[in-house]
């Protein structure tokens, strides 16, 4: 699985659901306006802004690598939250991540969005970021009916992920490699499915699936189906 998509499904998992110390944050009296990102010296874009519908959840999704250190941007992310009347919950409180990379949450609760930033160091000192916004306000109940492909019974932590052109759907399970990628070759097979020239690439009349899994941290398999739609 490449890195940013990776990355992206992360920040996806961590955005979507309210944090429980967001229901303590009360309605601010006076109407702020609404939050921006600080200004960043951007070395490269890694993937465009765009809007994608994670479980329901409207998320807008950036990657950049800038020029500042991951330790001073630490502090410029929470200061902006803060300054900008967004409730930042304590340190301890934020969810912590593995591999030096550091995250950011905060609530706007007058407009119910969540906004996240994750920090990933790099050896020459320059830093990617991952941004996300969560508009729970506007959230659509997600329906495993509309699914591209099917999940085995064993698949926890589901997330479904719309974008346009693409849809994806990840899960962890305690399936091993093999059990996985026999449940898919099946089931792929059975709606029409053809296994393509790469690894994991399944094709069809209209369509390109990928199925990528590995193994996670929690000790389950982590897999990720990706459907891109092909013109005829």
């Amino acid at each position: 699985m490449k890195p940013v998509v990776r990355a992206s499904l992360a920040l996806l998992s961590l955005v979507l659901a309210l944090p429980a110390w967001a229901r303590d944050a009360g309605v601010p009296e006076a109407v702020p306006p609404r939050f921006e990102w600080p200004r960043l010296q951007v070395l490269e874009q890694v993937e465009a802004s765009e809007i994608v519908e994670a479980e329901g959840v409207p998320v807008a999704l950036r990657a950049v690598h800038v020029k500042e250190n991951a330790r001073v941007l630490v502090q410029r992310f929470a200061d902006a939250f803060r300054d900008q009347g967004l409730y930042v919950a304590p340190g301890r409180k934020q969810a912590q991540l593995a591999n030096n990379a550091a995250m950011l949450t905060a609530f706007d609760p007058l407009r119910a969005i969540t906004y996240t930033v994750i920090l990933q160091p790099q050896p020459d000192g320059t830093t990617s970021l991952y941004l996300g916004e969560a508009n729970h306000a506007l959230a659509k109940k997600a329906a495993a009916s509309g699914d591209f492909a099917p999940l085995p019974p064993e698949a926890r932590d589901v997330l479904r992920v719309n974008a346009e052109g693409s849809r994806t759907l990840s899960f962890q399970t305690a399936l091993s490699s093999a059990q996985v990628q026999a449940f898919y070759d099946d089931a792929l097979a059975k709606a029409g499915w053809k296994p393509g020239e790469e690894a994991g690439l399944y094709t069809r009349p209209g369509g390109e699936l990928r199925l990528t899994h590995e193994n996670s941290k929690t000790g389950q398999r982590a897999v990720v189906l990706l459907y891109q739609s092909r013109a005829r």
